[in-house]
């Protein structure tokens, strides 16, 4: 069963329907479900569906001919065309033959592009004599190299800039769409699961619903030679020469150290080696740095893994290898799902965050978190303070600010107070107060959220 997708399979669709030639790059990381959702998409349809591997322009040009010919001539016995030109004409010569669409896919286009020196500018000056004149005509690119697929495809210096006529950056599953993957699980589990999955479509169906949670993490996560559990180093290893560094950097950032100073006290490198394995973090998608939002206090940075596999793996796995490899998981299981409530909580936030921007009777045109000093302290020695949510409207003046609490006891009233104090930080006209939590709130916290004006959600509404 497919699950997922509507959005971009109903863009796909009405382009494919729009009586002119389309080109559509699709990029996104690696596992997020690119090639599976275009085998949806193409179920159907007249289509050649082309895989580029690294081994080579021969063996491109071989493999793409057998995709075209699997098309447009079953019977041929298995010739090679001299040249991607004329593979790329054999398409717009079949395309015009038909009267129903004919769809082009070149998966994984960088790896091609990479082993085939000016392909792209062979395919460019093929669009521009032959494809755009064919108005039933789709090319799809398809790659998880996310920085070749923006500047080398979608880039201003780019041969094939201008000839897009749309685009989709494939992102992770939602927490609705991720849940129907293991619809028997408890959704106070399903939280954890979404936040170590990261949503990604393959993670999720690698799990069994009718595991407990701490079941699926011992079984999926932990167990040497599984896929979750060997998956985040692996793709390091495509991605960089020596990960040695980028390891200790993640492993430092998955347990709390998020500034670069503490980064660097943590790993005992130097600044100039922690900026750079941030920068190619960063730029493979794995991090990603926050800034706090409004113009109030100092504008901090902090980073964080935005990796839902990679932040559970580099908070775990390290600290517990010797046990795992030695298969004495009992011994450091109990200890996992207790800290799990603090992984969860990080999850939980984003997912109120993600509640607010959707749900709010505010337009709000950016919704993250802020942190720093008091402002209200005229001092350098001001409290540190911290701000879950800051939603800011597209009205100047209007803001939302929410707290989130991911407990199994009653939210108290000690949340409601320090949420009203903080927001006396910001100098908004209309300011909108939230407070979200797992569990129920205290009978306390209710009379004060109602006198107030503080609207309390819990978790069983969000979901």
């Amino acid at each position: 069963m497919f699950i997922g997708r509507i959005n971009e399979l109903s863009f796909l669709e009405e382009r494919l329907m729009s009586n002119r030639f389309e080109m559509i790059p699709l990029y996104g990381r690696r596992r997020i479900g690119k090639t599976r959702m275009l085998e949806e998409f193409i179920k159907d349809k007249n289509a050649i569906f082309f895989t580029a591997n690294q081994f080579g322009e021969n063996s491109n040009l071989e493999s793409l001919s057998e995709s075209i010919d699997a098309l447009i001539k079953p019977e041929a016995d298995g010739s090679v065309y001299t040249d991607f030109e004329k593979a790329f004409k054999s398409v717009a010569n079949y395309a015009e033959k038909q009267k129903e669409p004919v769809v082009f896919i070149m998966d994984e286009y960088p790896y091609l592009a990479q082993t085939s020196e000016g392909v792209s500018s062979v395919l460019q000056k093929v669009i521009d004599k032959f494809y755009l004149q064919i108005p039933n005509l789709m090319v799809i690119l398809t790659g998880s190299q996310l920085s070749f697929m923006e500047h080398q495809v979608l880039g201003y210096q780019s041969p094939l800039y201008g000839r897009r006529t749309g685009q989709i950056k494939l992102m992770p599953l939602n927490f609705n769409e991720s849940r129907k993957f293991l619809p028997s699980l408890p959704l106070v589990d399903m939280m954890t699961i979404y936040g170590l999955t990261g949503g990604i479509p393959l993670y999720l169906s690698m799990l069994d619903d009718h595991l407990s949670l701490m079941e699926n993490v011992k079984t999926h996560l932990l167990k040497r030679n599984s896929l979750l559990y060997e998956e985040p180093h692996n793709l390091l290893l495509q991605e960089v020469r020596n990960p040695a560094r980028y390891n200790d950097v993640l492993a430092a950032i998955a347990n709390g150290a998020t500034e670069i100073s503490r980064i660097v006290d943590k790993t005992k490198l130097d600044s100039p080696a922690v900026s750079h394995c941030l920068n190619v973090l960063i730029e493979l998608h794995i991090v990603e740095k926050i800034l706090p939002l409004t113009g109030i206090g100092k504008r901090k940075p902090i980073y964080k893994i935005k990796d839902g596999l990679f932040h559970f793996w580099y908070r775990y796995i390290p600290r517990y290898r010797r046990y795992i490899e030695t298969e004495k998981l009992e011994q450091i299981l109990p200890r996992i799902e207790e800290d799990l409530v603090g992984f969860t909580s990080l999850i939980f936030e984003d997912f109120c965050r993600d509640w607010v921007f959707l749900n709010s009777e505010m337009l709000l045109q950016e919704v993250g978190a802020w942190w720093g000093n008091n402002p209200l302290i005229k001092n350098s020695k001001s409290p540190a303070e911290e701000v879950d949510i800051i939603g800011i409207g597209l009205e100047k003046e209007e803001l939302a600010i929410g707290e989130c609490k991911w407990r199994n006891e009653k939210t108290d009233l000690a949340v409601g107070t320090k949420l009203l104090e903080r927001s006396h930080f910001f100098p908004y006209r209309k300011k909108d107060l939230y407070i979200f939590s797992k569990s129920e709130f205290t009978d306390c916290l209710i009379e004060f959220a109602r006198t107030h004006d503080i609207r309390l959600i819990t978790f069983d509404e969000m979901t």
